[in-house]
């Protein structure tokens, strides 16, 4: 079994919202994947996202909600598509608003949304003629662009709709090339609604509603050098005054969200270097630190998300939540050795713990139920072309939006590792034979 590593962080957009969790009968995620290969295999959506560009999760209570939000909304949207099924959307995003964008195959609907409202949006796009004189107006545009200004990918991110791109296109289309641009040679551009860069610092982002002076500004300056000659000294900052208390610590990587001005992000490192003076939180492992504008959570073992202004006394009660040095240990040692026992199995499948966002822990529990699944039900054959079971912390959006569209999704059974032995059961009768024993 491979070491627990530290997992990436992805950049969200900020989206707030309040309302009542729905309540569902069984896992919440477990529920989730089975509606996705519903709609994937009856509608042809190949990808299912739950509330993509969302940056203010909250806690980690709040993260598991949004989960349960994201199923009322799929749940909607399916029994939607029995009215409207003929849509030609390939990507929905559960979301907090209606947004047609990609062209015509990527839809955002709300969670919330009644089901005459999500019929209504489902219905509502142009007539084949418009679509075809927009899609020869893009490709014109891009053509054009291309060409003149020497970028190899251009496209529109899926955050901003049809028209935003097709203005981001026609604002592009206006700058007059010129050496100094040429001499940039971007790789990627990206027409989006920030010019926060996406994960790929290679790609060029360019806000849809830039005038042409400001986009002809980015492109022939670097914005990734300017951005690290700010966070350089920013980092700097933090190292001369609390580069001491983080390496009582031990923390290897702080970093902060790129939306936090410099107050905001040393406000941060002053607070959580506060806070590690409290024995408790020096016993613990520390992996990424980041300093977040709105979150605070325990993403696994080691790494955790922090609100800039969250005060020392409340970073030292939420953490206390996160394993001890000893436990940790404890547990990777247990999950190993479990690990070792699912192997050439009568069900089979293999099973493994998906190493981002997940404690230790919890994969080892997952273990023991799958175990315990294979000894109660040694009738149980699982059917091809499935050959492993993937357990994940199904409470966290990240993990659950990489399980719904990974790309050996139809080779992987994805279960919530949170799932009792009756859930983890019930998930795995669909996949193969039925157990021998009782399934509730």
């Amino acid at each position: 079994m491979r070491r627990f590593r530290y997992p990436v962080i992805q950049m969200l957009l900020a989206v707030s919202f309040l309302a009542a969790a729905p309540v569902f009968a069984g896992n919440v995620f477990n529920t989730l994947a089975l509606k996705k290969m519903e709609l994937e295999q009856r509608y042809g959506i190949t990808n299912l996202e739950c509330f993509p560009f969302l940056e203010d999760i909250g806690t980690n209570r709040d993260e598991a909600q949004r989960v349960d939000h994201c199923l009322a909304g799929t749940t909607t949207l399916a029994s939607a598509l029995k009215e409207a099924p003929d849509t030609g959307l390939t990507m929905v995003g559960i979301s907090t608003r209606f947004l047609r964008s990609g062209g015509f195959h990527t839809l955002l609907v709300p969670w919330n949304a009644s089901q005459e409202d999500m019929v209504r949006a489902l219905r509502e796009k142009p007539a084949p003629e418009k679509q075809k004189q927009f899609i020869a107006e893009v490709h014109l545009l891009k053509q054009g662009i291309q060409s003149g200004l020497r970028i190899r990918e251009l496209y529109c991110t899926f955050r901003i709709s049809n028209a935003q791109c097709l203005r981001g296109y026609q604002t592009l289309a206006e700058v007059e090339p010129n050496r100094r641009m040429s001499r940039m040679s971007w790789a990627s551009v990206a027409i989006t609604d920030t010019h926060l860069p996406e994960k790929d610092r290679s790609i060029l982002t360019l806000k849809y509603d830039d005038p042409p002076a400001t986009m002809t500004h980015r492109l022939q300056n670097d914005p990734a050098v300017e951005t690290w000659t700010r966070e350089k000294k920013i980092y700097q900052e933090i190292k001369q005054q609390y580069g001491k208390a983080l390496a009582v610590l031990q923390v290897p990587n702080f970093f902060c969200d790129k939306k936090l001005v410099q107050e905001q992000c040393l406000e941060g490192a002053k607070n959580f270097s506060i806070a590690g003076n409290d024995p408790g939180l020096k016993r613990k492992l520390w992996g990424q630190v980041l300093v977040h504008k709105h979150n605070t959570l325990i993403k696994d073992d080691h790494d955790v998300v922090l609100r800039y202004d969250l005060p020392p006394a409340e970073i030292i009660r939420v953490f206390s939540n996160k394993p001890d040095q000893t436990a940790v240990q404890i547990s990777i040692t247990l999950a190993e050795k479990l690990e070792k026992r699912t192997k050439n199995n009568s069900t089979g499948l293999r099973a493994v713990c998906d190493l981002e966002g997940l404690l230790s822990a919890d994969c080892a529990q997952g273990f023991k139920n799958f175990i315990a699944f294979v000894r109660d039900h040694r009738d149980y054959r699982v059917s091809r072309p499935f050959t492993d079971v993937m357990l994940i912390d199904g409470t966290g959006l990240g993990r659950v939006n990489f399980a719904l569209n990974s790309k050996v999704r139809h080779s992987y059974i994805y279960v919530d590792v949170h799932s009792s032995p009756e859930e983890l059961a019930r998930h795995l009768s669909r996949f193969g034979s039925p157990p021998s024993g009782p399934v509730r």
